[in-house]
């Protein structure tokens, strides 16, 4: 159980993962987590860095594609703000969301990255579909339950993970 917890890689941001490092991954779509990944759960719209990191990705073939267990109309608002497709209650970590996303991407999971900010719903779910997962800290890092969660359920899977990338494997 502990490998299905444990992201492949671990970021900053998601901004910090470049169109190159996914294209030599094999990755052609993404599966992006919302609230706590791109933006704060509290701002209803996107802005202009993360508007060209998107572009920078779709310039590179990659599709990116929000996939977010909010309510559909809080993702619909800030995908139509940032011109990306989307699907709300997503119900992850459960199969169905995904598979859904990745039917919408038309890709196998092995050609698409899950990008979000929570172990127990994006990473494991990516992982256990064979998708590459891309950890990324948290936006809300000063939420007391966000906090909580990181340091009490999470940091391990964390620091397996970057000293995993730290060896090289």
């Amino acid at each position: 159980m502990r490998h299905l917890l444990t992201p492949r890689y671990v970021f900053d941001a998601a901004t910090d993962i470049t169109p190159a490092f996914l294209l030599e991954h094999g990755i052609r779509g993404c599966l992006i987590d919302l609230d706590g990944t791109l933006v704060s759960r509290h701002q209803p719209t996107g802005n202009d860095h993360l508007v060209q990191w998107l572009d920078s990705l779709r310039a590179a073939g990659i599709r990116p594609m929000l996939l977010s267990n909010n309510n559909g109309n809080r993702v619909r608002i800030f995908a139509e703000s940032i011109g990306v497709e989307w699907q709300g209650r997503a119900l992850k970590p459960l199969a169905r969301g995904f598979r859904q996303g990745a039917a919408r991407l038309g890709l196998p999971f092995s050609q698409i990255a899950v990008i979000g900010d929570q172990i127990y719903t994006d990473t494991l779910g990516g992982n256990r579909l064979g998708a590459l997962t891309c950890y990324v800290e948290t936006i809300d890092r000063s939420d007391f339950w966000i906090g909580a969660r990181y340091h009490l359920l999470e940091s391990a899977f964390i620091r397996r993970a970057k000293r995993r990338n730290e060896h090289g494997n």
